[in-house]
Formats: structure tokens, sequence, C-alpha cells
């Protein structure tokens, strides 16, 4: 089991725990979910198409938790890029049927376009100021700067520690404090983008360990946003 060795990392490691938990929990949750004609009403090519959309997101997130076992931070980061930006087009295709079908079709297709779309029409329904602040897309797009290299001193200086740069593959066993900010914002984007996309599959009693589950993570992720947030 991977752990990390930064700085107050007790409490970060109780919270990696229990989100690999529930990675793997939801994940077997999800894929049966769309896989079961009773549960998820589809055309063939239809679920198809949201199962490897939903395969996408969970190997991205396997490989982001791998890949911070051996201190692979870029392509830690990257994977993660892609799994939200999978989540991200999994919201836009699950419910807008003429969205799935012009994916599907291969007709032209813009994700942002999509997004946008949306977005204006649920600005007609009624405005809720206690609605969460956090957005996926706004995660994927400050993913999306640090893999870039558009925010150039978050990329470069997250690999540098004590003024040196390490020159092997990984960022080496000690990494500096901005690549341990990054680290723990990251984890946490994790945390809650999985969270969000969950949502959109039926559980209600379907998996009690999951929906347990899901109570352990959020109350651990609730004390260690008050430690360190």
């Amino acid at each position: 089991m991977f752990e990390f060795t930064i700085r107050d990392s007790e409490l970060l490691n109780q919270l990696m725990k229990l989100f690999s938990d529930y990675v793997n929990k939801s994940y077997k949750f999800t894929m049966l979910y769309l896989s079961t004609p009773e549960l998820y009403e589809a055309k063939e090519n239809e679920r198809l198409t949201m199962i490897a959309v939903n395969k996408s997101v969970y190997q991205n997130i396997f490989s982001f938790l791998r890949l911070n076992d051996s201190n692979m931070q870029y392509a830690a980061f990257s994977c993660l890029e892609r799994a939200v930006y999978s989540m991200r087009l999994y919201s836009v295709l699950y419910g807008h049927a003429e969205y799935l079908h012009s994916f599907i079709a291969g007709a032209e297709f813009s994700l942002d376009v999509c997004e946008y779309e949306i977005a204006e029409k649920q600005k007609k329904d009624e405005y809720n100021e206690n609605e969460e602040a956090f957005s996926v897309k706004e995660f994927c797009s400050g993913l999306d700067k640090l893999n870039s290299f558009e925010l150039k001193n978050a990329s470069i200086s997250s690999q540098v520690c004590g003024g040196e740069v390490y020159l092997g593959i990984s960022c080496g066993k000690v990494i500096s404090d901005e690549l341990q900010e990054e680290v723990r914002k990251n984890l946490i984007g994790a945390y809650l983008s999985l969270s969000k996309h969950t949502q959109y599959f039926f559980n209600g009693g379907l998996d009690e360990e999951l929906e347990e589950l899901e109570g352990e993570l959020y109350a651990k992720f609730v004390e260690y946003v008050r430690k360190f947030g």
C-alpha cells in the first residue's frame, strides 16, 4: 500500500487509504450498473460507449495513485487530468441523448460547446447560493495548465528541492514544498471529482457497503480540510 512521506502525512495517508478503497469499490459498482439492463436501459452501442468512458475514468485514477507511489508526478498529474476529462465527457453524455448520439455517430462534437449549452440551460433554473462551488471543469483546466507548463512556476519549481533538480525519471525521495502542495491539492480534487461522478449512478441501498464507505471517506475529508484547508 502506497503511503505519502510528506510532512504531516498521517491524516493524508488515512484519507488516501479510504480513497483507494473507494476507487476500487465504486469502480466495481459503476461497471455493474452500466452492464445490467435492469439498472441502466440503453441500446448496445450506447452501453458500450458509456462503459468505455467510465473505464477511462477509473483506469486513469488507478494510474494516478500508482504513479504517485514512484514520485512520478508529471505522469501522475497527467493521468489525473485524463480521468477528470473523462468525467466531464460522461456528465455530458449521460442524460443528454442528442449529445450521446452525436458522439457515437462521429458527427461534429465539442465537449466545451456541450458544457456551455448545458450551463446556459441551467441558468434558467432557480439559482441556489448553497450549491457546491467545486467545478470538475475548472479542476481539469488547472491540471492542464500545470501539465502544459502554462503555470510555469508551479510546474517547474515543483520539481526542484533544495535548489537542485532531481535528474532521475522520478522526483526522488524528497519532494519540494511546492510539489507537496500540488500532491495535496490534486488528491482532494480527485476525491471531489470522483464523488460527483458517482452521483450519476443510482445507488439507493443497492450497495450498502459503498454507501457506508462514502460516509467514512467524507468524514475523513472534512477532518482533513479543517486541518489543512
